[in-house]
C-alpha cells in the first residue's frame, strides 16, 4: 500500500518547529549548556531545511518508494523532505543551492555543530571543534543567520 505524505501540511509544522527549536538553542547558549544548545540548533537549522526542500520539492529528485513499515511504501523524495535524515542534508541543501547558494555554507555549519554535539570538544586538536569557545561561535553564526531567514520566511 502507498501513503501519499501532506507535504503542505507538514511544510507549515517543520517551519514552526525550527521557530521553537531556535528559541530553545538560544536560551541554552545564554545559559551556558552547551551541549544541548548544538542540539537545539541542528534541529532547528534541519527542520528550516525540511521546510525548505517542502516548498522547493520540484528541486528534490530521489526515485522510488521506501518501506516504512510491512507493505507501506511512500516516496522515497517525499520521506526524505519530511524527515530530513542528517546523512542527507548536505545532498539536499546541493539540491536547494540552485535556489539558494548559501544552504551548503548553513548546512556545513550545522555539521560542524553536530559533530561537535556528538564527540564533544577534541582537546587532543584532531577534531574540526577544538574547543567550547570555537563550538559557540558556530552556533551563535548559524542562529543569527537562521533568525534572519525565518523572520523572512513570514
Amino acid at each position: 500500500m502507498r501513503v501519499h505524505l501532506n507535504i503542505n501540511e507538514i511544510s507549515k509544522l517543520r517551519l514552526n518547529e525550527s521557530r521553537v527549536e531556535l528559541e530553545l538553542a538560544k536560551a541554552f547558549l545564554k545559559s551556558g549548556l552547551l551541549k544541548n544548545a548544538a542540539s537545539k540548533t541542528i534541529q532547528a537549522w534541519r527542520a528550516y531545511l525540511s521546510y525548505l526542500a517542502s516548498v522547493n520539492s520540484d528541486l528534490i529528485k530521489v526515485g522510488g518508494f521506501r518501506r516504512i513499515r510491512g507493505n507501506i511504501k511512500v516516496n522515497a523524495s517525499e520521506l526524505i523532505i519530511v524527515t530530513m535524515p542528517i546523512k542527507l542534508m548536505m545532498t539536499i541543501a546541493e539540491y536547494l543551492s540552485r535556489r539558494d547558494p548559501e544552504l551548503m555554507e548553513l548546512t556545513a555549519l550545522a555539521l560542524l555543530i553536530h559533530e561537535y554535539w556528538c564527540a564533544g570538544a577534541c582537546s587532543d586538536n584532531t577534531g574540526r571543534v577544538i574547543d567550547d569557545e570555537v563550538a559557540k561561535g558556530a552556533m551563535a553564526k548559524l542562529i543569527t543567520r537562521l533568525e534572519k531567514r525565518l523572520a523572512q520566511a513570514g
